[in-house]
């Protein structure tokens, strides 16, 4: 397995265990209703983010360490791979935004016929702003993963 390829498999690691412990924490402070969910969000996106970034660049520091003598040759099937998976994840990430703005879209529509104080209380109020933001970085982070394991899964293929 190549260096790329070990990086790949620490960054997908990594990724769904943090952002599910994050996904988790957000949920947790959804549901409750004292103190300011944007300040307590944007502590626990901010802590997720930088241990992301620690993680991975700890792990990948360590496989390089151990891989140094190993020089690798260029790997046409990795960079291939890599090619045709960020494509294929930039038309995820566009289709999930497009899909979730739709969706907000159509649920804006929706509440602002029913009923005015419906429509009232799903204003763009902090909390909802919050949600929103979050499901856009949950668009970032699918995209991601789709990029992640495509590369890893046409890597194997083209071998």
């Amino acid at each position: 397995m190549s260096l790329r390829e070990k990086q790949l498999w620490i960054s997908l690691i990594v990724g769904t265990a943090v952002w599910s412990l994050y996904g988790w924490r957000l949920a947790h402070l959804v549901g409750r209703t004292e103190g300011s969910l944007a300040l307590s969000a944007g502590l626990a996106f901010l802590v997720a983010l930088g241990a992301v970034v620690v993680t991975e660049a700890v792990g990948s520091a360590v496989v390089g360490w151990l891989q140094r003598r190993h020089r690798p040759a260029q790997d046409a099937a990795l960079t291939e791979a890599a090619l045709i998976a960020g494509h294929v994840a930039l038309m995820v990430l566009v289709g999930l935004i497009v899909l979730t703005l739709a969706g907000l879209w159509l649920f804006a529509l929706w509440a602002e016929t029913r009923l005015e104080t419906l429509s009232m209380a799903f204003a763009l109020t902090p909390r909802t702003l919050v949600l929103i933001a979050n499901l856009l970085l949950a668009c970032i982070v699918l995209a991601e993963g789709v990029r992640t394991v495509l590369t890893l899964m046409l890597v194997r293929r083209r071998r």
